[in-house]
């Protein structure tokens, strides 16, 4: 998966970005997103979880994408 930014000018999808013919592609729209309050046991668990990413106690990020997928 290659992600890819573009912008809709004159109702037309307009990227710098080059793809092989025929390639399918997904859009999504990027909107604002309103911020996320974490509380001190959400703020605590993310603290973990980068530390234990930086220690190397993590999975690899296929394996991750694939238990996305089945959710």
């Amino acid at each position: 998966m290659r992600t890819a930014r573009a912008k809709v000018v004159r109702g037309k999808i307009v990227t710098r970005a080059r793809f092989p013919e025929g390639t399918t592609l997904v859009l999504m729209v990027d909107e604002a997103q309103p911020q996320i309050a974490l509380d001190d046991d959400d703020e605590k668990a993310f603290d973990d979880a980068v530390i234990a990413v930086r220690r190397g106690k993590a999975i690899p990020l296929e394996a991750f994408r694939a238990i996305l997928q089945r959710l």
